[in-house]
């Protein structure tokens, strides 16, 4: 089974030197929902950042080998969109508040692909349909105008739109309720299932990660202590701190700042 994405020995370090990710080697399985796992505060979002070159300025990240499509990358953003896609638990900076939410996916769209606007509009509001919004109430709506729910479903939206080859999501039901945040979750495993998209899912909800997940990697104080297939997590066959996160089977406390 081939991977995707590998990057090895990765390391974060505050201004001060503290190493807040530690020696971290992570390789996403093609094709397969690859999740990423930890209590409050062990890395994992950070993590997610450092795979999109997202850390925040006032951190220092290192890594030895970034791998993707077995190509060595030095520049990440050259692939976001198209190839990687990345949902973020900071859908509130996506969109700017002075243009209608509409005009701004379909100027997304159109962005990657070299298309007619009315291609692009139609393909935007099959995407928002995806997610459980109304395209003719959403399009003419501002940011501002529509609830944190909704506008984290529009987010999720326009990066499904792209058709990534691997999405990583960063706790992408968080702001949503039960219901919504299950149906958006088939949504993606079904795109892993059918259109072979990899999936990056880091997120603090256990019944998530055993319901959907492939390969499972956990992690704890910035360092990944267990990476394996589902399988033996569901038999047992884990170190004792996995084992013991999760037999809790309880949702773990959102994430800190630097999570």
């Amino acid at each position: 089974m081939s991977n995707i994405l590998e990057i090895t020995h990765l390391t974060i370090k505050d201004n001060k030197g503290v190493e807040l990710i530690r020696n971290v080697d992570l390789a996403l399985k093609e094709g397969k929902v690859n999740v990423l796992v930890g209590e409050s505060g062990s890395g994992k979002s950070l993590t997610a950042k450092a795979m999109v070159q997202q850390v925040p300025d006032m951190l220092n990240m290192y890594y030895e080998r970034f791998c993707y499509n077995n190509h060595n990358v030095t520049n990440v953003q050259a692939l976001l969109g198209k190839d990687i896609g990345f949902i973020s638990q900071d859908y509130t900076h996506s969109f700017n508040d002075h243009t209608k939410l509409g005009k701004q996916l379909i100027a997304i769209y159109r962005g990657h692909y070299k298309v007619e606007k009315s291609t692009a509009k139609q393909i935007v509001r099959q995407s928002l349909e995806s997610v459980d919004l109304n395209p003719d109430e959403v399009m003419k709506r501002y940011r501002f105008s529509i609830s944190g729910g909704q506008l984290a479903r529009v987010q999720i939206a326009s990066v499904l739109m792209l058709k990534p080859k691997l999405l990583i999501a960063d706790e992408p039901t968080a702001s949503l309720d039960a219901i919504t945040g299950f149906h958006v979750m088939h949504l993606i495993k079904h795109l892993t299932e059918v259109h072979g998209v990899t999936l990056l899912l880091i997120t603090h909800n256990l019944s998530h990660v055993l319901h959907f997940s492939d390969w499972i990697h956990v992690i704890r104080h910035g360092h990944i202590i267990d990476s394996d297939h589902v399988t033996a997590f569901t038999e047992g066959n884990i170190k004792p701190y996995s084992l013991k996160l999760f037999n809790a089977r309880s949702q773990l406390r959102n994430e800190g700042a630097y999570d």
